[in-house]
């Protein structure tokens, strides 16, 4: 009888944490939708999707990655290198869509594949190796955009529907999130792909004498993580119609931000899930915060301050 009742208590205090999360996010959006009732129109709504969308496939990219127990630092700059290889030529000098997208693939995968070979067979330490790739992902967009030149007219109208564009009442940069976490989610969570992930960022050893190439995981990881980027930076500039370089950089800081969020959030385990949590959390704070007038200047100041507030409370959960 006694073992029940330990079993049932403890049942109860389980689902209790799980449910933490969910009732943070749901106060926050109360309280907004208080202060401002227009958080909660369909408008509204629907930015903060897109930028969830934004946020979240970068942030995905970087999960595997840190999975493998490594981050990648040049993410942002990856996404804005995406962007002109992809548009340059084919507004300036009349290449095919196609064509363009294929350059940007050939770019970004270029930085995923010297970022995996520098960490998973050069043993070069994640950020150092990533924040070379960093300054290398500068230097390219420089010498693509001739110093520096933007590109704010001339875009393909089938390139800025990718970025501005609806399937039915669903905006194609959200229905391109939708595929992506689907995707990975079930190769990380319903496939052998998640455990080779995890387990080449917990333990390289035991992972190698069970049959696992951590190698080629941790390669891979890394070759996803900048074809994620990539992909946020080209429907980033159809977004806006416009661009420039450095443009995804924000995304770099942000894209880490999610990924502790997402982990901070929910049982401290690293995944697809978490992340979509994570980047959902933090746009719908944003926005709110943005909506009351917070002045831009002070919007990194109150991600740091969520930050340290959550991890603080997810130290304090844990001792209870």
């Amino acid at each position: 009888m006694s073992n029940e009742v330990i079993k049932s208590s403890s049942g109860k205090k389980f689902q209790l944490k799980t449910l933490v999360p969910l009732l943070l996010f749901v106060a926050m959006v109360v309280i907004f939708y208080i202060l401002r009732p227009a958080y909660l129109n369909a408008i509204n709504i629907k930015s903060i999707l897109v930028q969830t969308s934004f946020i979240g496939i970068i942030s995905l990219g970087l999960t595997l990655v840190m999975m493998t127990g490594g981050v990648d630092m040049s993410n942002g700059y990856t996404a804005g290198l995406g962007a002109i290889a992809g548009m340059w030529f084919v507004v300036n000098d009349d290449m095919s869509m196609g064509m363009g997208l294929l350059l940007a693939v050939a770019f970004v995968l270029l930085i995923g594949v010297i970022n995996g070979l520098c960490v998973s067979k050069l043993g070069i330490a994640p950020f150092v190796a990533t924040l070379g790739t960093m300054y290398l992902c500068m230097g390219l967009q420089n010498w693509l955009d001739e110093g520096g030149q933007q590109i704010s007219y001339g875009f393909p109208k089938e390139y800025v529907f990718l970025g501005q564009g609806s399937v039915g009442i669903i905006p194609m940069p959200l229905l391109i999130f939708v595929v992506v976490f689907i995707v990975l989610y079930i190769l990380t969570e319903m496939c052998p792909m998640g455990r080779y992930l995890r387990g080449s960022g917990l333990n390289q050893f035991a992972s190698k004498l069970s049959g696992i190439n951590v190698s080629f995981w941790v390669f891979l990881s890394y070759v996803l993580s900048s074809l994620l980027a990539g992909t946020l930076g080209y429907i980033l500039g159809a977004s806006q119609k416009y661009i420039s370089s450095g443009l995804g950089s924000s995304y770099q800081m942000d894209s880490l931000l999610t990924v502790l969020l997402g982990k901070t959030l929910t049982n401290g385990k690293i995944s697809v899930w978490s992340t979509t949590f994570g980047a959902l959390f933090l746009m719908a704070f944003q926005n709110g915060l943005s909506m009351l007038g917070m002045p831009v200047t002070t919007l990194a100041i109150s991600k740091g301050v969520l930050l340290i507030g959550l991890l603080l409370f997810s130290r304090y959960r844990k001792k209870a």
